[in-house]
């Protein structure tokens, strides 16, 4: 991803120095031309001025070139992001259209059998599960929805208890749902994986949405804890604790979303009290 940053800025630099250059160059021919006529061939001088009069527009083509395949480059990068939610959306509601056919025999089952109090006990658990995606729908957000019901998915398999509690409905709020979506699933994913080590009874992975007078806040917390000299440096680009090529960006990307809506995003971390980012955007002027 370095790499490719680092071509993105420095083709187009290169090509606006060959351009200025090229232009520098041929001022200086014209005045010397101007000045002293004998100077140049007439030959010489007709190649100069059909190769300056064919550069520039190259120059100019490559340059549009580069920064329309720049753009092509991240859109590509916003579907395989959509994409990839989409696919965890699709084996989400296929495990629930199966889990439902599953739980409906078995409350067929005890029914029949006359075990009505089992059956009631029955039903009274999976109301948890539908209450939890009531939760998410509250969110005036498709998108977000979504997310957290892929999440949700993800959760179960890594036998986490993952809890929403959703407290406004975040109408109003002015960010894009890419973004949103991408610092949401960051904290997630980051939440998700510290506890994946943990003893199953301290998998837990809570994500609270409120509001207040001023302030959009999404808040996501998890056991642990983080030392105070990573804690400094957590927000850093390129920096992480964990191995591999692509790591120590989704924080730093967070954070620079966060802050280019007009948020902020702070950090809470106690040995007693777990690991907490909490986000905070700003609602809109006339809200």
């Amino acid at each position: 991803m370095k790499d490719r940053t680092l071509f993105n800025i420095i083709i187009p630099l290169g090509l606006a120095f060959l351009l200025v250059s090229l232009l520098m160059l041929s001022s200086f021919t014209l005045h010397n031309l101007i000045s002293n006529p004998l100077c140049l061939s007439e030959p010489l001088l007709l190649a100069m001025i059909i190769v300056l009069f064919v550069t520039i527009p190259v120059l100019l083509i490559l340059t549009k070139n580069v920064f329309l395949l720049t753009k092509q480059q991240k859109t590509l990068e916003i579907q395989d992001f959509y994409i990839e939610h989409l696919s965890e959306l699709v084996r989400a509601i296929r495990v629930q259209r199966h889990d439902f056919v599953n739980h409906m025999q078995v409350v067929h089952a005890l029914m029949k059998t006359g075990r009505f109090d089992r059956a009631i006990e029955y039903i009274a658990d999976l109301s948890h599960d539908i209450q939890i995606t009531g939760e998410m729908l509250r969110v005036d957000m498709p998108e977000l929805s979504a997310l957290l019901l892929a999440k949700t998915d993800l959760a179960r398999k890594k036998d986490i208890l993952f809890k929403i509690t959703v407290e406004s409905d975040l109408k109003g709020l002015e960010i894009k749902p890419l973004e949103l979506i991408m610092v949401v699933a960051n904290l997630l994913d980051n939440a998700f994986e510290a506890v994946e080590t943990l003893p199953e009874e301290n998998r837990i992975v809570v994500l609270k949405i409120t509001e207040t007078a001023e302030y959009y806040c999404l808040q996501v917390k998890n056991p642990g804890y983080i030392p105070e000299e990573i804690k400094m440096r957590i927000f850093e680009m390129g920096y992480s604790t964990k191995e591999g090529k692509e790591r120590g960006t989704g924080l730093a990307a967070v954070k620079a979303v966060v802050e280019k809506n007009g948020g902020k995003i702070t950090l809470q971390c106690s040995r007693d009290q777990g690991v907490t980012f909490t986000v905070r955007l700003p609602k809109p002027s006339n809200s």
